[in-house]
């Protein structure tokens, strides 16, 4: 069976329409500059001021509560131990939700600490990002 120079080229036509289209989106995705912000925001509440935990409440998507209290904990030094400590403390539930999950002995810690909680009969709940915990299939042990 013979076929004709025009269906010979479809494959050929199909593969240089995709290449082109990916192409282009690479070349878009990578032209488009950041979004600079110009505009200054103005503080229009004060920190004690009431309307100032109600907006970010707001912002937040919760309320702010009487009786919470905030701490400022900057890099995995400070902030693991905290965080490890306030799962190990639980004693109704705990809700567990990160961007970035890795594998190692932070990431094992976390999983350990969880586990325990759970066996001890808190409710606990863990929800870790697809993008963000990529790592732990790549680079885990079995």
């Amino acid at each position: 069976m013979l076929l004709d120079p025009q269906t010979k080229k479809l494959p050929l036509i199909l593969a240089t329409v995709a290449a082109t289209a990916a192409v282009t989106l690479l070349a878009v995705n990578f032209s488009v500059g950041e979004t600079q912000i110009t505009e200054r925001i103005t503080h229009t509440y004060a920190i004690a001021d009431p309307q100032f935990q109600r907006s970010m409440g707001v912002l937040l998507g919760t309320p702010l509560v009487d009786g919470n209290r905030v701490e400022t904990l900057v890099n995995g030094r400070e902030i693991f131990p905290a965080m490890l400590a306030a799962i190990r403390g639980a004693r109704k539930t705990v809700t567990f939700e990160t961007y970035i999950y890795w594998s190692g002995r932070i990431g094992k810690e976390f999983a350990d600490a969880l586990a325990d909680r759970a066996r001890s009969g808190v409710r606990v709940h863990v929800l870790v990002d697809w993008v963000g915990s990529a790592w732990i299939r790549i680079i885990s042990t079995p």
